[in-house]
């Protein structure tokens, strides 16, 4: 995947499905509006009051026209929907055997809990080139758990779970991203904000196994 000027660096292809959905409604607005705007201007212009004509043209309606531009913002809109809808059921519907991650919001932290007991405060580990699910509920209130390079995003319910799962590439073993909350969750919202840190796979497993005998040792 490739990184962006203006946008954060793509993380996973659903990064990359986002993007590209992204641009093409912004090529989609950008024409209209550039239509919209030249065709005011063109009109102002054309039937302005003149010396010739005081009044102007008083127009009263035109069934074909008022069809045709009710009609393709109608399709336009539906373009889009259809467009867009599999990207969510494929965000929320992982592959078989995922590793999965329990995420806990809290006030004001992310809490991690790994499949062999391991318990993490803000601090988020996930293998590259493995299907990694992520199951996310609160202990509180609303908090919005979000990966702006995943360019997903789920709330965190209490009383309910919310997933999505992330398949990060072997490129990025080593680099580090913020997990912030996203949505306003209370006075220390600004500072709930988390570490993701993309590791290979025998790193992980070394890393889960190493911080469970840790934190065993500390109990």
């Amino acid at each position: 995947m490739s990184s962006s000027s203006w946008l954060p660096v793509q993380l996973t292809s659903m990064a990359h499905n986002v993007d590209l959905l992204f641009y093409i409604m912004l090529g989609i607005i950008t024409f209209f509006f550039v239509l919209v705007e030249v065709l005011l201007i063109t009109f102002l212009i054309r039937y302005r009051r003149s010396a010739k004509n005081q009044v102007g043209v008083n127009v009263h309606g035109n069934n074909v026209l008022e069809t045709v531009w009710t009609l393709i913002p109608a399709l336009i809109l539906v373009f889009m929907g259809a467009y867009s809808v599999r990207y969510v059921y494929e965000a929320q519907n992982p592959p078989a055997k995922p590793l999965v991650i329990e995420v806990i919001g809290h006030e004001w932290f992310w809490e991690f809990k790994y499949p062999n007991g391991l318990d993490t405060h803000n601090d988020l580990r996930i293998p590259a080139g493995q299907n990694v699910l992520f199951d996310i509920h609160s202990a509180d209130v609303i908090h919005g758990f979000y990966i702006p390079e995943a360019r997903i995003q789920q709330d965190a319910l209490p009383g309910r779970i919310t997933q999505f799962w992330v398949n990060v590439d072997a490129k990025d073993v080593g680099k580090q991203f913020q997990v912030p909350c996203d949505q306003f969750c209370g006075a220390g919202h600004p500072i709930m904000v988390g570490q993701m840190t993309v590791m290979s796979p025998d790193d992980f497993n070394t890393w889960m196994q190493t911080e469970l005998q840790k934190q065993q040792a500390k109990s």
